[in-house]
């Protein structure tokens, strides 16, 4: 009887257990450093991966806190159980894969030339990318300076520190195209600063957004992955991508 009486009661408060988990805020880690992605905006976390923030609060059941960390920081804070999640406009790559699962992606896009609008003529054909001699800008240990070794190996290379500091050399005539993020494409139209520049919007290579969360816990990724599936059906998810990013390509 007492085996019986110990074992409903063990059961119990696993399922209380459970439940208060399920309660508790979920951390959501973000490097609030690009547009439209997650930005600062008044002290708030903004953009895109706020909205799909406050569709999981809604959706989980469960406060959706954010917390600014450096990128840097974003996958050792999982694995130290300091956040729950980053959402941060991650791409999936091997070497975070060896750090962290992923959930099902919900973005596919890819590295993007930008140009001075002056000089779209130029670049009409995608192939003139490729010309020798071409003063091509990327960032530094970025995917855009791997793209750049590994396809315009006769291009006339010139590294920078970030991206703004690409788009200031593109602006000053110092290079003639800059091979960079995506999420850089996409903010070009919402900073006034960057008016002569624009995007060919041809990805150039293939990545995936998607959320991270630690390997110690498969169970939020699952339910992380139950409400993509969910949200990808619903209007909201196309409205929310429409609002923040302009040209795109969608994820299958």
């Amino acid at each position: 009887m007492w085996k019986s009486v110990v074992a409903s009661l063990t059961g119990l408060l696993l399922c209380v257990a459970s439940a208060v988990a399920e309660n508790k805020p979920l951390r959501v880690g973000t490097a609030a450093n690009q547009q439209p992605l997650a930005y600062l905006a008044d002290g708030a976390v903004v953009g895109m991966e706020a909205d799909f923030g406050r569709v999981l609060e809604s959706q989980l059941g469960r406060k959706v806190v954010f917390q600014v960390l450096p990128e840097a920081e974003l996958l050792p804070a999982l694995e130290r159980g300091e956040v729950d999640v980053a959402m941060s406009g991650l791409v999936i790559t091997p070497a975070r894969e060896q750090l962290t699962d992923f959930t099902l992606p919900y973005l596919r896009t890819g590295q993007m030339a930008i140009i001075r609008t002056d000089d779209v003529m130029r670049f009409q054909n995608p192939s003139r990318l490729f010309q020798p001699g071409l003063r091509t800008g990327f960032v530094l240990n970025s995917a855009g300076a791997d793209y750049v070794k590994a396809q315009m190996n006769s291009a006339a290379p010139q590294s920078c520190n970030d991206a703004p500091e690409c788009l200031q050399a593109l602006l000053d005539h110092r290079i003639d195209v800059f091979i960079g993020e995506a999420a850089v494409s996409w903010s070009l139209a919402t900073q006034p600063r960057y008016g002569a520049l624009m995007s060919l919007y041809r990805p150039l290579t293939e990545e995936f957004f998607a959320w991270a969360v630690s390997k110690d816990n498969p169970q939020l990724r699952d339910q992380l992955n139950q409400t993509l599936r969910f949200m990808k059906q619903q209007p909201l998810f196309e409205h929310i991508l429409n609002r923040w990013i302009p040209v795109r390509v969608a994820a299958d």
